[in-house]
């Protein structure tokens, strides 16, 4: 079974899990604006329990790397290194670019797993340089 992510819109997530060959087995895509680190843990465990499975049966986590809204993008990706790492499972990125629908994020991140190692780290791509507001008067000099 395998964990796949996305939270790359600033107003929802999507997650879902599938069988090894693919094919679905559960899907959930929710409102979670400016939510995502309240939501997506409880989310997957849901997902988990909705299909009595454990954390134990995921062979693997395929995540959206980006682009995407800064915070929400960082909150996906770090779950799925953490978990990739707790579980001793390889976690893939995909970026949005590289897919058109469902079935390629699925068939693409499949792919990716036929290289993926244990405790390799997915790294955002945020698709552009920070927007950073000007820096206020300094307090000390």
């Amino acid at each position: 079974m395998i964990l796949v992510i996305n939270t790359t819109d600033n107003e929802k997530i999507a997650i879902a899990l599938i069988k090894t060959d693919g094919n679905l087995i559960s899907e959930k895509i929710f409102s979670a604006k400016f939510q995502h680190s309240e939501k997506l843990l409880p989310a997957i465990d849901a997902i988990l329990n909705k299909n009595k499975a454990k954390l134990d049966y995921l062979k693997g986590i395929v995540v959206v790397s980006g682009p995407g809204g800064f915070t929400a993008l960082r909150i996906g990706i770090l779950t799925a290194n953490t978990l990739s790492y707790a579980l001793k499972i390889p976690a893939v990125g995909v970026k949005v670019s590289e897919f058109q629908s469902w079935t390629d994020l699925v068939n693409l991140g499949l792919n990716k797993f036929k290289k993926a190692k244990k405790y390799s780290v997915v790294l955002p791509y945020y698709g552009r340089e920070p927007h950073i507001t000007k820096s206020r008067k300094k307090i000390w000099s």
